[in-house]
């Protein structure tokens, strides 16, 4: 019998009205860079999805962490496609001989292969808007922008809309920043808001400003040692040496897996860490006593949540 249980809801397609590129002078060089594993069904509209965009990007790396699925044989496939139909593109293809077991391993590599000014850590399983990185290197028209990054939606593996944005999940007291574009201070942004909850839901809709001042190796080192706020901690760091551009459209389309470390990890593991990171801001930066009330606030709002009274 036909199923008419998902026929009408919107879907993500990324192929319908391409934009034509930019024509830009002395773009800034933007690496994208996709850690993959076990994504074969998912990397080539991720590739897609970069390769189409507006702005021009000036390398792709796309690294594979001994995928168990068919993903080498699809990349590979892809990206003699890639080198006829973008012939002046820097491609490169890595396969780690021995699974890395932590996805900031992979963000470690993008930022020590990468070669660009700017990086992209696109995940495999994602996708954007063909209008993202145009969007999100606005943001960098302001030259003390470290982070940079646009809204999210979340899609389902049929590409399916689940949500339309991500604010419900960052904007948990209601305080409606997120309702308009904004640039702030990245300590602004962590005093305010940044030393409640991980504001950055998906580390695919941010574009990073490498700086050379940044030991970046040894701060993803760091984010090894959580089991859930890793980025929270990394973006955390990255704030304290610039500032910050948020852009209200959902351009990163943000896909939602059946199963995640989320959802394979413990209350009170999870507690642990909000804790570990709000005690770390609140150390490293003045923090107002209205703002550290909402600290507080969702402390004991999670620990009801976790049952952990």
């Amino acid at each position: 019998m036909f199923q008419f249980k998902n026929f009408f809801k919107p879907k993500i397609n990324i192929y319908k009205n391409i934009p034509p590129k930019l024509n830009i002078d002395n773009p800034k060089k933007v690496s994208v860079v996709i850690p993959n594993y076990n994504y074969e069904n998912y990397i080539i509209e991720r590739i897609d999805s970069i390769v189409n965009q507006t702005y021009p990007i000036y390398e792709l790396i796309i690294i594979d962490d001994c995928s168990k699925d068919n993903s080498v044989a699809v990349i590979e496939k892809k990206i003699k496609k890639l080198y006829k139909k973008f012939p002046n593109l820097k491609i490169e293809f890595i396969k780690n001989d021995v699974n890395s077991g932590n996805v900031f391993c992979g963000w470690q590599r993008a930022f020590s292969l990468s070669t660009g000014d700017y990086l992209w850590i696109a995940e495999a399983d994602d996708s954007c808007s063909p209008i993202f990185l145009e969007t999100i290197m606005n943001g960098f028209q302001n030259e003390d922008t470290v982070i940079s990054y646009c809204e999210s939606l979340t899609m389902d593996e049929k590409n399916i809309i689940l949500m339309n944005d991500l604010r419900v999940w960052i904007d948990i007291f209601k305080c409606g920043k997120w309702e308009q574009d904004y640039h702030c201070s990245g300590l602004d942004e962590l005093s305010s808001t940044m030393c409640i909850n991980n504001t950055i839901a998906n580390v695919s809709s941010v574009v990073f400003k490498k700086l050379p001042n940044i030991d970046y190796d040894n701060l993803l080192k760091t984010a090894q040692t959580f089991r859930l706020a890793g980025d929270w901690y990394f973006y955390s760091k990255i704030l304290e040496h610039g500032s910050i551009s948020y852009f209200r459209d959902s351009l990163n389309y943000h896909r939602m897996q059946k199963k995640s470390v989320t959802l394979t990890t413990s209350g009170a593991q999870e507690f642990e860490e909000i804790c570990r990171m709000q005690d770390y801001i609140l150390n490293a930066v003045d923090v107002s006593e209205d703002v550290k009330k909402l600290v507080y606030q969702r402390r004991e709002n999670e620990r009801r949540r976790f049952g952990l009274e």
